[in-house]
């Protein structure tokens, strides 16, 4: 085998390895429906129930596909086996895709250019977090990238096998979450923009991939084949039912920059996202790739490589302000745009050290470097990857909850193990005021109220970090907070959970 393959593999491995990590720990608030969906999805087909497989206007086809297959295959004996099934193919899909990621950039660029952006996808800590999840943001982001990468290296290597996957990657991005229809305007600009070919050859790649994506989405979603019409006015306007949580709280379901709000939170709240979730080589790199790249266009024009490189460009900045236009913000929702990022961070640093990195040993000592700097991030709040925060940004994680929404779940289950560990644990009752405790808890969950008058009926209460930002529990939190909690559990140096034991009257 190539040894270049043999490096590939061993980025694959390492990409796994963070991947599968303690799978079943964590469990997030939007992962409790997708472990209902995925199943149901799976039981609507077996039954031939086939309108019953709309579930969400998202719609999330792909990953009730995988996930509902692996739950219903194995199933396992406890919830954190469930779990682990659940969230399995979302971290074989995404891991596998590092292979053809690496393929298709050694195709556009170079070798060198490939496994160093191979190298920083696998490991990147925002996207590592999320393609643990039973989730629809991750596989967004794998076959959105992979689409684009796909057709990027037909129109440079005119081969029919890209172009047919360029087709089956956008159908199965717009299944997995409706953000992906940016590709249907995007993917048109790209060939007229790359190709050398003539129009009308032109107008008939993006014809083809339209159909070809086309079919996809509908062989693959069994509400297509009875009722197609219906289920995409479902889609279009059926918002109700695509809300995951619907949180009637009076204090709002958002927080940024030290306020609480609706959730939409302005068009700072991206830019500030992506900083505080991209690492310090990141943004050391890419500002020395945009400077590159300014004198190189300046040099050379719209050459091949500059129009590559425009495009990658283009893709970051179009969908993060088709994100910034929506109603709801979250920073997972331009997830998309990381690994794009990370191909641009690669060439920075590949023309950064282009007068040496063409010695072996130059080289395998910054892939060394960046493994490393890496490892130095994600190690210590492994396999809590969902805490990792920018440490040289803002702050660092110590000022996040002043800056962002903070915890969607993970922190909860341990603090259901530590109260697990208590003698009789299975009669105690415990108040929550967030998710993901319930599942990992031997006794007996209950939902926080406004009030500490019910205090009689529990023993210990457990508030949460992004309950606690928004003031969902305010009257018991004014209660407790200036008592010291029996327990407190942190992540990436943030306290997420207090635990508090209460007295029985």
């Amino acid at each position: 085998m190539d040894k270049v393959w043999l490096a590939v593999c061993a980025i694959f491995l390492l990409c796994l390895s963070f991947r599968t990590m303690d799978l079943g720990t964590g469990l997030t608030t939007d992962e409790i429906l997708w472990i209902d969906r995925a199943p149901s999805f799976i039981e609507a087909i077996l039954s031939h129930q086939w309108d019953q497989t709309y579930k969400v206007p998202h719609p999330g086809v792909v990953t009730m596909w995988l996930s509902g297959i692996s739950i219903k295959i194995f199933d396992g004996s406890g919830f954190p086996e469930k779990l682990s099934f659940a969230r399995a193919p979302t971290v074989m899909v995404t891991s596998l895709s590092i292979i053809l990621i690496f393929y298709f950039i050694r195709v556009l660029f170079n070798t060198k250019i490939a496994l160093l952006s191979a190298t920083l996808i696998s490991l990147d800590p925002f996207l590592l977090a999320h393609s643990r999840l039973i989730h629809l943001d991750a596989m967004l982001t794998t076959f959105m990238l992979l689409c684009l990468l796909s057709l990027m290296s037909f129109l440079k290597k005119p081969r029919k096998e890209f172009l047919i996957m360029t087709g089956i990657f956008l159908g199965l991005a717009i299944l997995t979450k409706m953000p992906a229809i940016f590709l249907l305007a995007f993917m048109p600009f790209v060939v007229f923009f790359l190709s050398n070919d003539t129009m009308a050859k032109s107008f008939n790649y993006v014809i083809f991939i339209i159909i070809l994506a086309a079919m996809t989405f509908f062989l693959f979603w069994p509400a297509m084949w009875v009722s197609p019409i219906d289920t995409l006015m479902k889609m279009a306007f059926d918002q109700q039912s695509g809300l995951d949580i619907v949180v009637k709280n009076p204090h709002g379901s958002g927080f940024f920059l030290g306020r609480i709000d609706d959730g939409s939170h302005g068009p700072l709240f991206y830019p500030v996202s992506f900083l505080m979730m991209e690492t310090p080589i990141t943004l050391l790199f890419l500002p020395i790739f945009l400077v590159m790249f300014i004198k190189k266009l300046f040099k050379n024009g719209l050459d091949y490589v500059n129009k590559n490189l425009i495009v990658l460009c283009l893709y970051i900045i179009l969908f993060a302000a088709q994100m910034i236009l929506s109603l709801k913000a979250f920073p997972r929702y331009i997830l998309p745009v990381f690994p794009v990022v990370d191909i641009i961070v690669a060439i920075g640093m590949y023309c950064f050290f282009r007068v040496h990195i063409n010695k072996k040993s130059v080289f395998y000592l910054l892939m060394s470097g960046i493994i490393l700097v890496h490892l130095v991030l994600i190690i210590p709040i492994s396999p809590y990857f969902l805490s990792y925060t920018n440490p040289v940004i803002f702050g660092g994680p110590s000022n996040a909850p002043n800056m962002i929404l903070m915890g969607w779940g993970e922190g909860n289950d341990l603090a259901a193990n530590y109260l697990n560990q208590k003698p009789d644990a299975q009669n105690l009752t415990v108040a929550v005021d967030y998710y993901g405790f319930d599942q990992y808890f031997i006794g007996k969950t209950t939902s926080l109220n406004e009030s500490v008058d019910f205090i009689g009926g529990v023993d210990y209460i457990v508030f949460y970090i992004s309950a606690l930002q928004r003031n969902w529990s305010m009257a018991a939190w004014d209660y407790y907070k200036t008592k010291e909690p029996e327990m407190a559990i942190e992540l990436n140096g943030i306290d997420y959970c207090y635990i508090y034991k209460t007295s029985k009257q």
